[in-house]
């Protein structure tokens, strides 16, 4: 299975994980939570198999890392 581009192209996975966030956001979710619902809903959003790919967890987690730098994510 090919790689999702947008899990390549730094803007389009910041574009797709914005608006997972913010889904996840009206939900009242905490953040923690978000950072390992995302990869689920990633999976959802590109039809693509995250247990295959060992690399998209650590990118997501990054990503809630710049996103909220003070907060506890894992």
């Amino acid at each position: 299975m090919n790689r999702p581009e947008e899990l390549d192209d730094p803007k389009k996975f910041d574009e797709l994980m914005e608006t997972i966030n913010s889904r996840l956001v009206i939900t009242s979710i905490p953040i923690r939570e978000r950072a390992h619902l995302s990869q689920i809903l990633l999976s959802d959003e590109l039809d693509y198999d995250m247990a295959d790919d060992d690399s998209v967890y650590p990118q997501v987690i990054e990503w809630y890392r710049k996103k909220f730098p003070g907060e506890k994510i894992q």
